[in-house]
């Protein structure tokens, strides 16, 4: 897969899955936008690494729910390479709230959650294929087994996702035949930073747990998912539109 000199912007960029797919992105060639919203630390340290993987990247700083803020980020980014060409929506938050808490899924759970995880993917869809014009270019969302079956780290995360694969289907019928959307959804993932300040579970019983349930016998990495997301984005998929790729190991066919 070539993306040389092409240009991809990954939302939620500083961290975890965003950070492998920004990274392996430029180890193809690209030029990457790294979106984050409060972490520049981390969004610099992706930097760094977009750099030494051989590609170039800029900082675009902007919290994607907000709409000022997606129109500014992919500007920067559009600014910075002279177009775009891919947009991986990674952006996401949870909330991590046992099923049967219903009280504890109040409204401001359920509104920050739907502004980010779907709202903010719209957002950023939208202008984004105002950048792409007539060009080609491809959209991938990245949704969750979450919003396949009833699981997940709360009802209102599970709810979004399975809002932002029928995003997909809309978007993917809208926005053809010069742009392509599509949808990649994790699995159990072991390196994200989402479980590691957990103290409500034991997460390594959770990993030990998925895995088990699992036809391949083991949790996901974000590199399987970065690996899932840029050959989504690639030629090689050039007549895959409207569709979701799980990347969860088979667990949807057990659990």
């Amino acid at each position: 897969m070539d993306f040389t000199g092409k240009t991809v912007l990954v939302t939620g960029a500083s961290v975890g899955i965003g950070r492998d797919t920004a990274v392996l992105f430029a180890k193809h060639g690209a030029q990457v936008g790294i979106n984050f919203a409060n972490s520049q630390l981390d969004a610099q340290e992706t930097l760094s690494l977009v750099t030494k993987a051989g590609g170039s990247g800029v900082l675009c700083q902007g919290d994607v729910s907000r709409e000022d803020d997606a129109k500014r980020v992919v500007s920067t980014c559009v600014q910075k390479f002279g177009g775009l060409d891919v947009l991986v929506n990674n952006a996401g938050i949870t909330s991590f709230i046992p099923f049967p808490e219903l009280d504890k899924a109040n409204a401001d759970v359920w509104r920050r959650l739907y502004e980010v995880n779907v709202m903010g993917s719209f957002f950023c869809a939208r202008e984004a294929a105002r950048a792409m014009g007539d060009k080609p270019g491809v959209i991938v969302n990245v949704s969750s087994v979450a919003g396949h079956r009833p699981n997940g780290s709360s009802i209102p995360y599970a709810v979004t996702k399975a809002a932002v694969l029928h995003l997909t289907r809309l978007l993917a019928v809208t926005m053809g035949p010069n742009i392509r959307v599509v949808s990649v959804s994790p699995g159990v993932i072991d390196d994200t930073r989402w479980n590691t300040t957990r103290t409500d579970i034991d997460v390594q019983k959770m990993y030990d747990s998925a895995a088990a349930a699992t036809p391949l016998k083991r949790t996901g990495h974000g590199s399987d998912i970065a690996d899932a997301i840029v050959y989504m984005a690639s030629d090689s998929a050039s007549f895959i539109s409207g569709v979701d790729l799980l990347v969860d190991g088979g667990r949807c066919l057990l659990t």
